[in-house]
C-alpha cells in the first residue's frame, strides 16, 4: 500500500469517525447547549428572592422554557448516549478491571445527573408553565430555589463522571490522554461551582461560567474520541 492510499484510507475513516453515532452525540450535547445559551433568558442572581426572580422572568416564560428543553432535555439525552457508548467501548474483551470499572463508574455518574436533569426539566416546566403566569411570588422563589440547589448537586455527580472518564484516559487508549487534564479540570471546577448553587452564594457560583464551558468541551471530545476510536486501527490493550 502506498503512503498516498494509507493516507486516504485514514482521511475517509476519520470522515467515519466525525459522522459516527458517538461524534453525533458529542456534538449535539454542544449544539444543545450553546443554543440554550442563546434563548434570550434573563439570569438574575442565584440568591435573588422570588419577587426579583418573578420581576425578572416576566414575558420570558417562552426563553425559559426553551432553555430548559435544550439544556435539560435534548443535552441530556445526548449525554446518556455518549455515556452508553463510552460503558460499551469499555466493554469491549481485553479491556483492564480497572478501566473497565472506571468507564462503568463514570457511566453511571454522568447518566445519574441526566436523570437528574430531566427532573429538572419537568420542575421547569411547572415554573415557567404554570406558576410564573399565576405570579406566585413565594412558591416561585422557593421552588426556584430548590430548583437551583439541585443543580449544585447535580454538579458535584457530574465531577465525579469527570474524574472517572480521565482515569479511563490515562489507563486505556479508548480515550486520549489528552482529555485526563481537562477532565480533572473540571472536576475541581464543578465542585466550586456546584457548593456555591447549593449554597446560594453568587461568587462561587458565578464560576458555573468555566466550568460549564469546560463541561460542554470535554462531554463533546469524548463522544468524538469513540467514534473516531471506532472507526480507526484495532488497539490490543492490556489485561488485568
Amino acid at each position: 500500500m502506498t503512503n498516498r492510499t494509507a493516507t486516504e484510507g485514514a482521511t475517509r475513516a476519520g470522515r467515519r469517525g466525525a459522522l459516527s453515532a458517538p461524534a453525533l452525540a458529542g456534538m449535539a450535547y454542544a449544539v444543545a447547549w450553546i443554543a440554550s445559551q442563546l434563548t434570550g433568558a434573563p439570569n438574575p442572581s442565584i440568591a435573588a428572592p422570588g419577587s426579583q426572580l418573578v420581576a425578572s422572568f416576566a414575558g420570558h416564560a417562552g426563553s425559559m422554557l426553551a432553555m430548559f428543553v435544550l439544556a435539560e432535555g435534548v443535552a441530556s439525552i445526548a449525554l446518556i448516549l455518549v455515556l452508553v457508548f463510552m460503558a460499551r467501548a469499555a466493554r469491549q474483551p481485553g479491556t483492564r478491571k480497572a478501566t473497565r470499572l472506571a468507564a462503568m463508574t463514570g457511566a453511571g455518574f454522568g447518566i445519574a445527573a441526566a436523570v437528574v436533569s430531566l427532573t429538572e426539566l419537568g420542575i421547569g416546566v411547572w415554573l415557567f408553565g404554570t406558576v410564573l403566569p399565576q405570579r406566585r411570588t413565594a412558591t416561585f422563589g422557593t421552588a426556584f430555589h430548590a430548583l437551583e440547589r439541585l443543580d449544585g448537586a447535580k454538579m458535584f455527580v457530574l465531577a465525579a463522571m469527570a474524574v472517572a472518564l480521565s482515569a479511563v484516559a490515562i489507563s486505556a487508549p479508548i480515550l486520549p490522554r489528552w482529555l485526563a487534564p481537562i477532565g480533572f479540570l473540571l472536576g475541581a471546577g464543578l465542585v466550586v461551582s456546584g457548593l456555591g448553587w447549593v449554597l446560594l452564594a453568587p461568587g462561587l457560583g458565578n464560576s458555573v461560567y468555566v466550568s460549564g464551558v469546560l463541561l460542554v468541551v470535554f462531554v463533546t471530545a469524548t463522544g468524538v474520541a469513540l467514534g473516531l476510536r471506532a472507526t480507526g486501527p484495532a488497539t490490543g490493550w492490556e489485561k488485568a
